[in-house]
């Protein structure tokens, strides 16, 4: 009975027509911990009990919050409070991805906590062991649109990462950075 109705709230989440309260409710009845305040719009998600929402949360559109991986006690998607999510952002998770209060992620941005290994030729790629170790971003933080933060990334609070960055190493307080690989570009102060 619990898969029949995991997958009839697949698809539920995904229409159009159900209202965000519907929504909402119905993915907390699956697991999911979302705040006073916050609206589901239409999203994907894979594995609602590892999501965990805060307060007053805007999330947009076409979020995908894929965790990647066997089903495990959650939550491995933690969102603080009064953030904001654009449209089309994906949560691609096999560890654990946090979200300090009051930071913003612009549209697009992919948030990875795991790739692959790169052993020697004679292993298959698929093959290969998946490294993970997770991400967190602080408080107050700017993630600019169509920006990637790759897995082992620490922002720290009130930094800002420029559009289209793909940050790679951890990135310490106050700090503007920006490029692909992401470089500091000057100080918030």
């Amino acid at each position: 009975m619990s898969e029949l109705i995991q997958r009839l709230g697949r698809r539920l989440v995904l229409l159009p027509g159900p209202s965000a309260l519907t929504r909402k409710i119905y993915l907390q009845l699956l697991g999911a911990r979302i705040g006073t305040g916050t609206r589901v719009p239409r999203c994907s998600i894979a594995w609602p009990h590892q999501v965990q929402i805060g307060h007053r949360c805007i999330l947009e559109p076409d979020i995908y919050f894929k965790f990647d991986g066997y089903w495990h006690p959650g939550p491995s998607i933690i969102v603080g409070n009064r953030v904001f999510i654009g449209r089309g952002v994906e949560f691609n998770v096999q560890g654990r991805i946090e979200i300090g209060d009051d930071s913003g992620i612009g549209s697009g941005c992919v948030l990875a906590d795991h790739n692959h290994a790169t052993a020697p030729v004679e292993d298959r790629m698929r093959d290969q062991a998946v490294e993970i170790e997770p991400i967190n971003i602080g408080r107050d933080v700017i993630v600019g649109v169509n920006s990637v933060i790759l897995k082992g990334v620490h922002i720290g609070d009130g930094a800002v990462i420029g559009a289209g960055s793909v940050v790679t190493k951890s990135i310490p307080p106050n700090e503007i950075w920006g490029g692909n690989p992401a470089r500091k570009i000057r100080d918030r102060r």
